[in-house]
């Protein structure tokens, strides 16, 4: 016990920091909502253009009251699962996760924002958060070999969820592999529109194919 909680101890720093995160969006929003046009960005197409709005309200607000509902939601998960005391094992990698995952966010809203005051141009947006696609799939490669088996956060696909075993080369053999197109995308975003989203998309859904595909493999050889 005392080993567990020293290792969910190690991931304070990174709890604290999400928050930190959450408690700045807002306070974005509340010093940004009087500047604010009536109509703020929402969504961009494939093309970096701009193509959804919302309102005033919604364009100060709604991601950060997202990002801290996600917050919540991440707290709530190692209470649940079945397998939670596996949270508390790999506390730091958890937690760095989801500061990432926030941080992800934020930067997003923030780049919003600055867009919708006239500070930035509006590729910025799509730039950035194509760049913050490919970190955040660089730190997920990087610490997925540490994911420890659990129901809700990693590569979850029947195989995995049916075997430890399964679920740990899994991890381990596709690490590696999200690292690599991490960095791939991190590039990306200065290929001409709408050639970013395409590649992205293809990307991702390789990567998922492929964890199918491959712990799908892995858990025949086990059973045969």
């Amino acid at each position: 016990m005392t080993e567990q909680k020293t290792a969910y101890n190690t991931g304070r720093l990174y709890r604290i920091l999400a928050v930190v995160i959450v408690l700045a969006c807002f306070g974005l929003g509340v010093w940004a909502y009087p500047h604010l046009p009536d109509r703020v960005p929402s969504h961009w197409n494939a093309a970096g253009q701009v193509n959804g709005y919302t309102s005033q309200a919604g364009g100060a607000f709604l991601l950060p009251g997202i990002l801290a509902a996600v917050l919540i939601l991440m707290y709530v998960i190692p209470r649940i699962d079945p397998k939670r005391s596996n949270f508390r094992l790999m506390g730091k990698v958890y937690w760095l996760l989801v500061f990432v995952v926030s941080l992800f966010l934020s930067l997003v809203y923030t780049g919003t924002i600055l867009y919708a005051l006239g500070l930035v141009h509006s590729r910025f947006v799509p730039v950035s958060a194509q760049a913050g696609i490919g970190i955040l799939f660089i730190v997920l490669g990087n610490y997925m070999p540490k994911i420890k088996y659990n129901y809700m956060f990693g590569i979850r696909t029947p195989w995995t969820l049916a075997s430890e075993e399964v679920w740990y080369k899994t991890h381990r053999a596709l690490g590696p592999f999200w690292m690599v197109s991490g960095v791939v995308l991190l590039f990306a975003g200065f290929l001409p529109n709408p050639w970013t989203a395409y590649f992205t998309l293809s990307l991702v859904l390789i990567l998922a194919l492929g964890s199918v595909l491959y712990s799908y493999i892995l858990f025949r050889q086990r059973k045969q």
